[in-house]
């Protein structure tokens, strides 16, 4: 985990069991998916990104319990859309952890890391015809 930029959490934990929040000193990508698995104060000392804000804070997710420490939602940066959109903004400054309680918006984010990676690194390909038909 310590010299990983992407990390992928899919367990069947139900309470969390990741509590050393200096695995994730170097600033990860955290994709979370199953939720239950880091401790509240990791959470606390990270940027937090969300599909849905609602659907996510309950039945003791890691984000549920760091609303119920706090009493609070504002250790939430946004949600997806609000990054893709650029409602919202995260940086590298700290760890930035996604718990999408939807699968299919999984999709998106991984694709929008690997996108802004390709742009970084100046290997990005755009393919003018990808789509063979972009109105009807």
């Amino acid at each position: 985990m310590r010299a990983s930029d992407l990390i992928l959490l899919t367990t069947v934990a139900s309470t969390p069991h990741i509590t050393d929040a200096t695995l994730f000193a170097h600033n990860p990508l955290v994709l979370h998916l199953s939720l239950r698995d880091l401790a509240p104060e990791i959470l606390l000392k990270s940027q937090n990104v969300v599909d849905d804000v609602e659907h996510v804070m309950k039945a003791d997710t890691s984000p549920h319990l760091a609303e119920q420490k706090t009493g609070s939602r504002s250790f939430v940066t946004g949600t997806l859309a609000d990054v893709i959109c650029g409602r919202r903004s995260v940086d590298r400054c700290r760890p930035i952890i996604f718990s999408p309680f939807g699968m299919g918006i999984l999709d998106l984010a991984v694709g929008k890391w690997v996108y802004d990676r390709a742009v970084a690194s100046g290997q990005e390909l755009r393919l003018s015809d990808f789509f063979y038909e972009t109105v009807r």
